[in-house]
């Protein structure tokens, strides 16, 4: 009974994220207690996490949650930290039930995927050209012509991450010329929508699906050592980052931009306070300018602009970062853990030689350090809605070997 449930969910979530991506979180969690009771109805038996899974989940939430007594605002951290919680809990059940299906299953799932792309991506191209969103043109409000879209984020960052997957899928049966382009396809479909960190994400995936397209094992090895290597390193590195929005800044570079690396700088300085257990869990959104002035802006003529209110604007805008300010270095190793395993996890699956899965990561690992707070809910579900892809990639693969054996 989970198969049309699932095909139905997979096909929607592309959509869905462009209408409204904060709805892809109550999908997330009604599809995985649905699929959870439909299981236990059809077997009687719950799901079941495994021995890694409970110890990382163990390990990374226990060190969440202690952290919140040190918060700056212990209250609103630690509901916060159930809220992630059942998140990650909703979203293993997905990839569980997901894993759970056929391959002729995870088949229909995949074309499910990919139409439901194709809608999207074409709502996305309609929301780009008429500069305004979807719902708002559907209640028939008055549009705002000032209305920047890329602040709703309009399931840009989705797309751009799932082409991915659906390379990774469907490659098999193209030529190598043909293969050798594909990044031309995800990145011709957000040229045209608003949001630059997505853009530059699926653009910096497409190098890196070129420099390893030959050697696809050795960027499978490298990629992780990249990035947790600049995730440990992330405090020197934004260190360095002052002439790049100081006044003899250039003024080529976006205003957003140099904002961006003036709190970079700032949320740096401030993480060797409590370097070793952070400031606490969802501190960000309430820390203190700890009497450093806010950004002021040169502009080209010469005036400037100065921004009140504190630094760090719910999120520093880089996971790297917001990792550890709030949990320090132990978050930060946690955090270091969880992505070789996931690497670990690939390799067993018979992913290592797929220059299109790294890809994805790469995409999705330079949206979290340019883009969103890494505990916004529809962001952080999305996730688990990209590991759920995964089970579709290994059933077309092992498709591919069993047609080359015949």
């Amino acid at each position: 009974m989970n198969g049309p449930f699932l095909r139905l969910f997979f096909f929607l979530i592309p959509s869905l994220s462009v209408f409204s991506s904060n709805a892809l979180v109550p999908l997330v969690g009604i599809v995985a207690v649905a699929t959870t009771a439909i299981h236990f109805y059809e077997t009687r038996e719950l799901p079941r996490l495994s021995r890694l899974q409970l110890a990382l989940l163990i390990g990374f939430f226990g060190w969440v949650g202690l952290s919140t007594v040190w918060a700056i605002n212990p209250e609103n951290s630690f509901l916060l930290s159930l809220r992630l919680l059942a998140l990650t809990l909703g979203g293993l059940l997905l990839i569980s039930a997901v894993e759970k299906q056929s391959a002729a299953v995870k088949k229909q799932y995949a074309k499910a995927l990919l139409w439901g792309c194709i809608l999207g991506a074409v709502l996305l191209l309609v929301e780009s050209n008429l500069s305004a969103p979807l719902t708002k043109l559907a209640k028939g409000k008055t549009l705002d012509e000032a209305m920047n879209l890329s602040r709703f984020n309009r399931g840009a960052s989705f797309l751009g991450i799932a082409c991915w997957a659906l390379f990774a899928i469907y490659s098999s049966s193209l030529p190598r010329l043909l293969r050798g382009i594909l990044p031309l396809l995800p990145i011709g479909v957000l040229y045209f929508a608003p949001s630059e960190s997505s853009l530059l994400a699926v653009i910096l995936g497409g190098i890196w699906y070129l420099m390893f397209f030959l050697k696809p094992r050795l960027g499978f090895w490298l990629l992780p050592v990249l990035m947790t290597g600049s995730i440990l390193l992330m405090p020197l590195i934004v260190q360095k980052v002052e002439p790049l929005y100081g006044p003899e800044s250039s003024q080529s570079i976006p205003f957003s931009a140099k904002h961006r690396f003036f709190i970079w700088d700032f949320v740096g300085s401030q993480i060797i306070d409590h370097p070793l257990i952070g400031s606490g869990f969802d501190s960000a959104r309430d820390y203190p300018n700890n009497g450093v002035e806010n950004y002021v802006h040169t502009r080209p003529d010469g005036t400037t602009r100065a921004l009140g209110g504190r630094i760090i604007s719910l999120h520093p805008h880089n996971f790297a970062l917001q990792v550890w300010l709030e949990l320090g270095v132990i978050g930060v190793l946690l955090v270091c853990l969880i992505i070789w395993t996931l690497f670990v996890q690939l390799k067993k699956k018979g992913l290592d030689d797929d220059p299109a899965i790294q890809a994805m990561m790469v995409s999705l690992f330079i949206i979290a350090l340019l883009g969103y707070g890494i505990w916004q809910n529809r962001w952080f579900v999305m996730f688990f809605i990209f590991a759920a892809l995964v089970p579709l990639v290994t059933a077309a693969k092992q498709a591919d070997k069993q047609d080359v054996k015949r």
